[in-house]
């Protein structure tokens, strides 16, 4: 069973989502400044004041003749039937709601997302007619399959045999001989699986781990009879890819002793990883294929310089020179200046690794340092060369350096002699410590074109790679599983179709948590994977940037009631069309680099129909240059809604809590901002640059099934820069809009300065004594105790 995170204490003390009880300003009676719009759909405001005063008579009015003026921008229209609906519901008629609702989901003018809103409203109100709360949280939640009682089980346990028959008495030792046992038990029987098909129930212990488990068709299940590799739920069964040091001992030899500082040179400790037998040492930074150490389960620090944070580049005297924007000076070969003495003493270093930001702050890589001229303080690199080039006063440290062990936690594997060090921290007994060295580089499990197979409760650790791979396929599921202390990301979906990632635990990863990619961006057939009630945290610890917590690609895929957080980049990367990412909780992300979101898409202005409701994003504050928000719309990105959503302490430098770059149509509506550096902050493309950005994706926009599921795309080439912003409400913030241009479509928003902190969005408006300050807003209720995740078995 899984626990429910508990807010954070900023949160539960102060916001319970603030409910404005002073000083709400509607923005069109607020004087225009560089940061606050005038409505620029004043009809509909006025009708949301009149309902506010209690004039339903006039508010209906005003509602009803926009509503049917075809001349209205859409966004305002389907505002107006929302309206007429709020009047119902304060008149007790809630067929009259319903029938509001009913005619904007009926309207294919009008926005796509206020018709879906227009179901979901109405769907509610025949809840409470029924006497029942308006909003079921199951229905914001998976329904995982419940397997039948298996008709063969299959027994594995750390003490068993593979020679052994598989019973309770007689369990196998390993999950290969548990799979193929199952192949056998089809072939037995014509290839059909027994009634309630098969489980595979796995002791609790220590499993080493040495092969990779694959899965292919043939170990497939069905609905009715899928097979299930369960742990004992009563136990603990931990499947390590590392091996064990205990044979530590200090260092005999007095010339490397004396490259040590004096202070620490008695204190660091040495093993011989040949009487071990380990023979592949991989790489010291190769993603993938770097070993580490794991002391007690912390991940040991490689020796580096400077300890904590960076450096910075000297002068670049790289010769393949060029200038981007034609003002910043970059070279593409890796030559130039350290700044700083201490590098000049590492001459006998034989493989110093140099990490950095080298040209932006937001991609970084580990490069090879080819020679050292003291003389000149110059780091000449090896090839390859950093993907984006170098410049000046770029952020970098320097690791795999013998001589920079002097931190209690650092360690160096001197791969000449397969000798590793460690200088282990004065408070750890190391005779009882639990000392690993990760090996195992490839996935732990792989599962290709495999139907109905459950992974559940399985701990996978201590491997250099990733831990589970799915391809294609249909119906699997990883379920209550942790995977934790690899070098690669924890799970990998690619293709299939209807695969789960549910009530899993992922951290202390080297690159993300994982990467989900299904459905068809062709055909918009959408791929209907699940990551649900996951916990994601410390991750991306040797890939810095583009390793968030979910990679999400490819079509009508849902990411919903996880826990996402202490990451230095993006927590989610989104890509593609008709994805739905709601009710997860993301805070503290975008710690290191720049120009990232707590949620980032980029690039294409087909990404439609992507959903971000009822999420709260909390201390996205990070970024150098441009800076860091909680959802960043970048490049073109358009057509996407961020709705109901809690931004609280996001945005820095020049980004708000939401930051638009360059999209248009994206709909920004009923959010809560607390505390932000700014609301909603846009960069404008010009119109030149829009049209030859968009014209390779023109052909796609205008054939099927992209012209008609998304019809506003006939308009792409207008109207660039203008987006839908309404029912927000903006607190403490310190702009409402941060160069919005004036040419935003916006109603219904409000800045407030005062709050009632016993009130919550959650409760619902009728039951709220301070629901009449909602009413000029439409404001609709923001679910904050249904976010991140919930118990389940």
């Amino acid at each position: 069973m899984t626990k429910q995170q508990p807010i954070p204490l900023t949160l539960s003390q102060t916001l319970k989502v603030l409910i404005i009880t002073f000083a709400v300003l509607f923005i069109m009676q607020v004087e225009a400044s560089e940061d606050v719009l005038i409505s620029s759909c004043p009809t509909v405001d006025k009708a949301a004041g009149a309902f506010a005063e209690g004039r339903m008579d006039l508010a209906l009015h005003g509602f009803e003749t926009l509503a049917k003026d075809t001349s209205a921008p859409s966004f305002a229209r389907g505002l107006a039937l929302f309206g007429m609906a709020e009047v119902a519901l304060a008149r007790q008629d809630a067929a009259a709601a319903i029938a509001a609702w009913e005619r904007l989901s009926a309207d294919a003018k009008l926005l796509r997302f206020h018709r879906d809103t227009a179901l979901r409203r109405t769907a509610e109100t025949q809840r409470l007619r029924k006497g029942l709360s308006a909003r079921n949280p199951a229905d914001y939640r998976v329904h995982l399959p419940m397997p039948p009682a298996p008709g063969k089980v299959f027994y594995v346990a750390p003490t068993g045999s593979d020679t052994a028959d598989g019973t309770q008495r007689k369990p196998f030792r390993t999950l290969e001989k548990a799979r193929d046992a199952v192949r056998s038990l089809k072939q037995s029987h014509s290839g059909k699986m027994p009634e309630g098909g098969v489980k595979i129930m796995i002791a609790g212990g220590d499993y080493p781990w040495e092969q990779t488990l694959k899965l292919t068709s043939e170990d497939s299940g069905t609905a009715a009879m899928p097979i299930v590799y369960q742990v004992d739920p009563s136990q603990s069964a931990i499947f390590h890819g590392g091996v064990q040091i205990t044979a530590w001992r200090p260092i005999s030899d007095a010339k490397l002793r004396g490259k040590l500082k004096a202070g620490i040179r008695d204190r660091v400790l040495q093993a011989d990883l040949k009487v071990l037998g380990v023979k592949d040492l991989g790489d010291a930074t190769a993603i993938r294929r770097c070993p580490e150490l794991f002391v007690d389960g912390k991940p040991q620090t490689l020796a580096r310089w400077p300890n904590e944070g960076f450096v910075k580049t000297g002068t670049i005297l790289g010769k393949d020179t060029f200038k981007v924007w034609g003002r910043i000076d970059g070279c593409r070969d890796g030559k130039f200046r350290y700044v700083e003495d201490r590098p000049g003493q590492w001459l006998d270093e034989p493989d110093v690794r140099l990490y950095g930001y080298w040209f932006w702050d937001w991609f970084e890589e580990f490069q090879k340092v080819a020679s050292i001229d003291p003389d000149a303080r110059i780091f000449t690199l090896s090839r390859p060369y950093s993907n984006y080039g170098y410049r000046k006063d770029q952020r970098y440290y320097a690791l795999n350096v013998f001589r920079e062990l002097d931190t209690d936690g650092e360690w160096y594997l001197d791969r000449r002699t397969a000798t590793v060090y460690w200088l282990a921290p004065e408070a750890i007994d190391v005779s009882k410590a639990e000392i690993v060295l990760s090996l195992f580089d490839l996935p732990f499990i792989t599962m290709t074109d495999v139907e109905h197979v459950i992974l559940r409760g399985l701990t996978l650790q201590e491997g250099r790679g990733n831990g589970i791979h799915i391809r294609g396929g249909a119906d699997c599921l990883a379920a209550n599983c942790t995977v934790q202390r690899l070098g690669g990301d924890a799970i990998v979906i690619q293709g299939g179709e209807h695969h789960g990632i549910f009530g899993c635990t992922m951290h202390t990863l080297g690159c993300g948590g994982m990467r989900v990619a299904g459905g068809d961006r062709q055909t918009l057939t959408p791929g209907r994977h699940f990551v649900e009630n996951c916990r994601v945290f410390d991750i991306s610890r040797l890939k810095r940037t583009y390793a968030p917590a979910v990679h999400l690609d490819g079509c009508g895929n849902r990411i919903a009631h996880n826990l996402f957080e202490n990451i230095p980049s993006s927590a989610l990367r989104i890509e593609g069309n008709d994805h739905l990412i709601e009710l997860n909780i993301i805070r503290n992300v975008v710690r290191e680099s720049d120009d990232q979101g707590g949620l980032d898409m980029f690039g294409n202005p087909l990404y439609r129909g992507v959903v971000i409701r009822w999420n709260r994003w909390s201390d996205i504050g990070g970024g150098t240059q441009h800076g860091a928000a909680g959802v960043r719309l970048d490049d073109m990105i358009s057509g996407v809604a961020v709705y109901g959503n809690v931004f609280e302490r996001c945005g820095a430098v020049n980004f708000g809590g939401v930051q638009i770059h360059g999209g248009k149509e994206n709909l920004v509506e009923g959010n809560l901002f607390v505390d932000c550096l700014a609301g909603i902050s846009f960069s404008h493309w010009g119109q030149k640059r829009w049209l030859k950005s968009i014209e390779r994706f023109l052909p796609q926009a205008g054939k099927p099934p992209y012209a008609s599921r998304y019809p506003e795309l006939a308009d792409l080439k207008t109207n660039a820069n203008v987006n839908l912003i309404c029912r927000n409400i903006f607190a403490r913030c310190g702009s409402t809009f941060l160069r919005d241009g004036r040419v935003q479509k916006t109603a219904l928003n409000a800045v407030a300065d005062k709050f009632l902190e016993e009130s919550q969005a959650a409760t619902g408006r009728r039951s709220m004594d301070n629901a009449a300050l909602l009413k000029p807003l439409l404001f609709e209720p923001i679910p904050i105790d249904e976010m991140g995740p919930y118990e389940s078995n």
